[in-house]
């Protein structure tokens, strides 16, 4: 049986997958989202945040949470992005520093009908903890940036009291969907700059109800948005974007856990600016990640 058609029969999936998606998806190293097939009668994107403008923002979140976990996410998404950057300095240069992200931000609905969708911090590290997967550290978001294949133009909404609404993240969407349809884009290539990301950052210690933001890279590669914890941990609006990434990452020929990885040094500093970040939600039972050979 070829990969392709394993890949059909466990997902079901009806869109004919890249040569890149097929070879992440042959590696069983959670490339690939832990979500059960789309179904049939699910909503379409638009349909679905028609079906949610009016609800109050924690029912909307809930909503949100258990559409993703139903599988109503657009088939795409379903595969992660290799991101790789090469280490120049310190015990590990040479090396290549390797993990995976999903090519988009989290969306709702069929691969013609979706809809990218915001979420407040709590329901982030809900749905992360279900899936087995983290938030990106600002300086992963800014390694998915320098290696996405089409980077969008950032395209702020007028302020207004409407901000947190679900017509505006409509509005944003369109106005997204209209660049890529403008650009090289293909379903399942790594796309950045069209939102704000949120983050894992070592600040929310300090303020555990806040929520991180970072990001909305400009075509310079500098963010609109530098790292933020402004906002209250129940906070979402349009321009926030939720891209998870897997906890596998790889180190020249090596593979740590992420929250390992962020919980220590040396090796926080290669993923995160702001050196160690704690992982109060994560026990490994590994002291220390091996230093490079000698």
């Amino acid at each position: 049986m070829t990969v392709r058609t394993f890949l059909s029969l466990i997902l079901g999936l009806q869109l004919t997958l890249s040569t890149s998606a097929l070879a992440l998806t042959a590696k069983p190293s959670g490339r690939v989202l832990d979500l059960p097939p789309r179904p049939k009668n699910a909503m379409t994107g638009s349909a679905f945040v028609n079906k949610i403008k009016n609800l109050a923002p924690a029912k909307r979140e809930k909503a949100i949470v258990a559409e993703i976990l139903k599988g109503n996410i657009p088939n795409f998404q379903r595969f992660l992005t290799p991101v790789e950057r090469r280490l120049t300095a310190g015990p590990y240069r040479g090396q290549i520093l390797r993990f995976w992200a999903v090519p988009d931000y989290l969306a709702i609905g069929s691969d013609r009908d979706y809809v990218r969708v915001p979420l407040n911090m709590y329901s982030v590290k809900a749905l992360a903890q279900k899936l087995d997967l983290s938030l990106p550290t600002a300086k992963m978001v800014d390694d998915i940036y320098a290696q996405a294949k089409v980077k969008l133009k950032p395209a702020p909404l007028p302020a207004n009291k409407a901000i947190t609404s679900a017509g505006n993240i409509m509005k944003h969407h369109s106005l997204v969907q209209n660049q890529l349809n403008s650009s090289n884009w293909r379903p399942g290539l790594l796309v950045a700059g069209h939102k704000k990301d949120v983050v894992q950052s070592r600040r929310l210690t300090k303020k555990p109800g806040a929520i991180a933001i970072y990001g909305w890279h400009q075509k310079n590669s500098t963010p609109i948005q530098p790292l933020s914890t402004v906002h209250s941990a129940d906070y979402a609006d349009y321009s926030h974007g939720i891209r998870l990434v897997s906890n596998a990452v790889e180190i020249g020929t090596r593979t740590l856990d992420l929250r390992d990885a962020l919980s220590q040094s040396p090796t926080a500093s290669l993923l995160s600016d702001e050196g160690v970040i704690p992982q109060p939600y994560h026990i490994s039972g590994r002291s220390t990640f091996p230093m490079a050979s000698q």
